[in-house]
């Protein structure tokens, strides 16, 4: 990640500590699963797209580098890809992974170790 993706990441999510989870940060950029309920079915589908789209855009060319050249996100791209997954579907799953591992780097205000990202 360069440091104008990694300025637009810090300026659109603002203060971390305004999220409590993980999720409400992928909601924010627009890349949780959309759900459809009708009270007696329920179906989990394709990506919302309901928040930044710069954000949106950033975090998925992101994970184009990592997965050539980060071994965790390359064995959870390629895990992806055996469960059947079309590529930008996987694609959309590291940069999940990746709002997660930025979610809990800033929480516990440590720096990326690969050693310890599972």
């Amino acid at each position: 990640m360069g440091p104008i993706s990694a300025a637009v990441i810090y300026s659109e999510y603002g203060d971390i500590s305004n999220f409590s989870n993980p999720g409400q940060m992928l909601a924010f950029a627009g890349i949780e699963p959309g759900i459809n309920d009708s009270g007696t079915e329920s179906h989990g589908g394709r990506m919302v797209k309901r928040g930044s789209s710069q954000l949106r855009y950033v975090l998925i060319n992101c994970c184009l580098p990592l997965i050539r050249f980060d071994i965790t996100f390359a064995t959870y791209y390629a895990k992806k890809r055996g469960e059947g997954k079309p590529h930008r579907v996987a694609i959309t799953h590291v940069a999940k992974k990746l709002v997660r591992v930025i979610y809990a780097l800033e929480r516990q205000e440590v720096d990326y170790n690969i050693q310890k990202l599972r």
